[in-house]
């Protein structure tokens, strides 16, 4: 069991922890995502603009006052649509107050997840959409750390199928498309032999987090804050079982030729955690945990 947990947590360090999202036409459409009838967002009227930090900003980017971020909004509790179309979560928060730091409007525009990075740089200036540092991103983008998460499991509320993690084979599980709790099916099914996982994938997290909620699926595979956010909603019909697996870091994506803004960008986070604006915008989505004290780029792995 103990090889079967390390074989998962190996393919997981080696890829992301970030969700894989709909199709462009998918986003069009905005569905709602675990959403209800309005908008939940923190309120950012207490963030003021640091002069001092808006002068790094590259005039490019002042142009048009706004800073145009690449995400993928169908991935509760990080970036997802409200019933009304509203932009929600806490990267969108994050992005909001770190361009109202700047002196700029945060735009976020959604896409399939693996299109974001491609285009930063010519029709993003910035990514945020979950995207976990590892040495492959670090190649293409700068990524300027700012939460650490890892990967949970969740069952429905009593563990009916009396599923274990450590054993995973012959279960029902549910898993977003494209995630590294994707990719891990793989090395998990390689050692199941005549048994494997049932894997369920859709690309909307949305979609797994009903059918397990509903009894099903007997377990879904996720991050360990859409996890936690999953019990939230839907309180009292599904939980959180076994341990944190493979904690990694999320940070957002910037263009490097683009010194300047990744700078600017990483002055403001680290303004948001000094003066405790940061903590507050991860707790009003139910994070306490594992926020950055120090903002790197590129950090070490």
């Amino acid at each position: 069991m103990k090889k079967l947990i390390a074989l998962v947590a190996a393919a997981a360090l080696s890829t992301s922890l970030a969700a894989c999202g709909s199709s462009d036409d998918d986003a069009k459409d905005a569905p709602a995502q675990d959403a209800s009838t309005s908008a939940k967002v923190y309120d950012i009227s207490q963030i003021e603009e640091v002069p001092e930090l808006a002068a790094l900003v590259p005039d490019a980017v002042k142009k048009d006052g706004k800073l145009t971020i690449g995400s993928n909004l169908f991935y509760a509790p990080a970036e997802f649509f409200a019933a009304d179309g509203t932009p929600q979560g806490y990267d969108v928060d994050m992005g909001r107050a770190v361009a109202k730091v700047l002196g700029l409007e945060a735009e976020f525009q959604t896409a399939e997840f693996a299109s974001i990075i491609p285009a930063i740089g010519t029709k993003y200036e910035a990514g945020i959409a979950n995207f976990t540092i590892n040495e492959d991103r670090m190649k293409v983008v700068d990524m300027i750390k700012y939460l650490e998460i890892g990967s949970a499991w969740s069952v429905p509320t009593g563990n009916p199928s009396k599923f274990d993690p450590a054993n995973p084979c012959g279960a029902r599980i549910g898993v977003q498309t494209g995630t590294v709790q994707d990719e891990a099916m793989a090395d998990i099914n390689a050692k199941c032999g005549d048994n494997p996982v049932q894997v369920q994938k859709d690309d909307a997290q949305s979609k797994i987090t009903l059918a397990v909620s509903a009894g099903q699926l007997d377990a879904m595979y996720t991050d360990s804050s859409v996890a936690d956010y999953a019990v939230s909603v839907h309180e009292g019909k599904m939980e959180r079982i076994g341990e944190l697996e493979d904690p990694a870091w999320l940070g957002i994506a910037v263009n490097k030729e683009n010194a300047e803004l990744t700078k600017a960008i990483q002055a403001a986070l680290q303004y948001l955690i000094d003066e405790g604006k940061l903590a507050d915008v991860f707790a009003f989505w139910g994070i306490n945990d594992g926020l950055a004290t120090k903002v790197e780029v590129n950090p070490a792995l």
